[in-house]
This record gives C-alpha cells, structure tokens and sequence, in this order.
C-alpha cells in the first residue's frame, strides 16, 4: 500500500517529526553544556516533547477524522504549553510543530459535525489542561 494514502495529515506528520528533531538537539545542547547527569526538569521536558511527537505522528496515521481530531489537537496543545514559556529556549520550534500539527488538528475537526462553541472550546480547555499538567511537572522537579 502506498505510504502516501496511510498518511492523513502531511503536515501533523512532519509537525511530529520536527518536534522529535527539536527533541533530539535540546537533549544534545543539555549534553553539550557539561551536564553529565540532567535533572529531572530536563528529563521532564524531554519526556513531554517526545510524548506529544509520538501522539502527532500516531495522530498523522489515523483514519477516522475524529481520533485524528482528538489526537493531534493533544499534541498541539501540549506544545503549545511548553513552547510559550521556553520562547527564549527551544519555544520557536517548538511553537511551529504545533502550528503545522494544529492545521492538521483542525483540517479533521472540519469533517465532523459538531457544535461551534464546542469546537470554540475544546481547543481551549486542551491547552489549559495541558498546561497546568506541566505546572505540575515543573513544580514536582522543582530542585
């Protein structure tokens, strides 16, 4: 079967990708500033972006519109949450995996029939619950 016709979202494929990559060279730059053994704070981040790829590039392979929806929409606002606060860090990157995952996200919320206040607020209360579950993680590794 022909890779292309697997793919449902192009673009949340290589959103996934990118993030992997991002993931990749933070871990690196970690390595390469002389930390031997990196706090759990790195590993937290690290943990979260391969996460979200991994979620991006399962979301990108799935047919139904409506678990691709809900997938890459989890993605998304997971990198969302990260990229914001570390703008000064990897946070650019990271904002466009979730820019190109988010267009795939919403390109499968178009084919569902739903509610405009529910596709209002659902994107919403996914970054907000992405975002405090990272509160969390940065206040459990709090060194």
């Amino acid at each position: 079967m022909d890779v292309r016709r697997r793919v449902a979202s192009l673009s949340a494929l290589g959103g996934g990708i990118a993030a992997l990559a991002v993931d990749v060279l933070y871990v690196n730059l970690i390595i390469t500033q002389g930390a031997l053994m990196p706090g759990n704070r790195v590993l937290l981040v690290a943990a979260w972006i391969a996460a979200s790829a991994l979620v991006a590039i399962a979301g990108a392979f799935t047919a139904a519109p409506s678990g691709r929806a809900w997938l890459l929409g989890w993605s998304a606002a997971a990198l969302l949450a990260l990229g914001a606060p570390a703008v000064w860090s990897i946070g650019i990157p990271l904002l466009l995996c979730a820019i190109a995952i988010g267009s795939g996200a919403l390109r499968a919320a178009k084919q569902l029939t739903i509610r405009r206040w529910v596709a209002v607020v659902a994107p919403l209360l996914m970054i907000g619950i992405a975002a405090a579950a990272l509160l969390v993680g940065f206040l459990a590794t709090a060194s």
